[in-house]
């Protein structure tokens, strides 16, 4: 019995494959090149800069001890009320400003701030913030916090936060930044497809080789750096657009979970006054206390206007935020009734989606080792673009002539034949 014919592929056919193949491969490297080259640059100072900021609140006191020197406030203790504590701030503050928003101490030893803008937190204002003495209500000091034309006269870590979501260039500058991280989204994929191991040896591609040349050790490190902190990134850059492209990712998420329903609502407004005078913020903070009787004070947004209302945060202690309270009542002005709530016990898994996106940015969602852990991703990105710009250069390197033959086609000398 004789075989049948065999149905082998054409030599041309495959070599058409093997060099359709190549060309591709030669476009994926263009791609990663070129978008790691650029959006890579901003990348490392996006990262280097968020690595500090993940501990920009203890950078902040420790190059402004004489501001946050600790107080002799305890939380169990005696402090003096909001109204007096803003009153005192209002003789620190600068002639023609107005106090729009109060920080409660964060524990013991802490302070009230008061932040102060020309016309309540404008967007082109300067904005400063008074430190008063929770005890006595005396004032600590006072500082520009925000210079709206020129962010070098900031404190620094206010600079460092301008500088990695705007690259200090306003508005502008976020919208550049959030298409950066949508073009890296592209770099990484770019990136995987070219990691990914067409021979199957997947143990090889996870481990740089030992006793490599210099050549194979830099592949190894860019290859090996990005596949390990590929999810890690992926979820900074996702949180980041967020951050920058709010609107536009609630819209997406939306198609699959509602969104914004259990938000407090823009424009919330104080009833009229009727001849009535404003409560003062402890009654404010009263009223919210009877809502919500655990957790802890953090933050207070005062009205605005005539017809504003307080905004007063009370954060729960099982929410992800902790630098921010999610936990917020907005308070009538005038009959100190509570006009809506924000409380994260009743987001929609959308919302609870999108609560997270902030504390997974700065690492805070896991305490003090997030931090410490986002301070340390912050450095990969500046090593991706190292070993990936050294790589680059190694491979113009090889490719270019060596100095002998360069000379002898500069003088019009053709190599020699066979």
């Amino acid at each position: 019995m004789t075989d049948g014919p065999r149905c082998e592929t054409p030599p041309l056919e495959a070599q058409g494959r093997a060099m359709k193949f190549v060309h591709s491969r030669r476009l994926w490297l263009a791609a990663h090149l070129y978008l790691g080259l650029v959006a890579g640059a901003v990348f490392v100072v996006i990262g280097l800069s968020g690595s500090l900021l993940a501990f920009r609140v203890e950078i902040d006191e420790w190059l402004n001890k004489d501001l946050f020197a600790p107080t002799r406030y305890a939380p169990d203790g005696e402090r003096a009320s909001i109204e007096r504590i803003i009153e005192a701030s209002r003789a620190a503050a600068p002639e023609g400003s107005a106090p729009f928003w109060v920080h409660f101490p964060k524990g013991a030893g802490g302070y009230f701030d008061v932040v102060y803008g020309a016309h309540g937190a404008g967007a082109h204002e300067d904005i400063y913030q008074i430190v008063v003495d929770p005890g006595d209500a005396h004032v600590i000091g006072q500082r520009l916090i925000i210079r709206h034309d020129n962010h070098f006269a900031e404190p620094f870590t206010l600079f460092l936060m301008h500088l990695h979501y705007t690259l200090l260039q306003g508005q502008a500058g976020a919208t550049f930044v959030g298409f950066v991280g949508l073009f890296l989204f592209v770099s990484l994929a770019t990136g995987v497809y070219l990691w990914l191991p067409r021979n199957g040896k997947w143990r090889q591609a996870f481990a740089i080789k030992r006793g490599a040349n210099a050549e194979r050790l830099t592949l190894d490190l860019h290859k090996t750096t990005g596949v390990y902190a590929l999810g890690v990134l992926l979820v900074v850059i996702f949180s980041g657009v967020y951050l920058i492209f709010g609107s536009q990712v609630q819209a997406l998420i939306g198609v699959f979970s509602p969104v914004g329903a259990h938000h407090l609502a823009d424009g919330l407004k104080s009833s009229p006054s009727l001849g009535r005078s404003p409560i003062d913020p402890e009654a404010a903070v009263t009223a919210v206390d009877r809502l919500f009787p655990d957790g802890r004070l953090m933050s207070m947004a005062l009205p605005l206007g005539e017809d504003g209302v307080y905004v007063v945060g009370k954060r729960s202690d099982d929410e992800v935020s902790r630098s921010e309270p999610k936990r917020l009542a907005a308070v009538d002005q005038y009959s100190g009734e509570i006009l809506q709530i924000q409380n994260p016990h009743a987001y929609s898994a959308g919302e609870r989606f999108l609560e997270w996106q902030f504390p997974l940015h700065t690492g805070e969602a896991f305490g003090e080792p997030g931090r410490a852990f986002i301070a340390l991703v912050g450095l990969v990105p500046a090593l991706l673009y190292a070993s990936g710009v050294l790589r680059w250069l190694q491979k113009r390197r090889m490719r270019r002539p060596p100095r002998f033959e360069r000379a002898r086609t500069a003088a019009g000398v053709k190599p020699a034949g066979p």
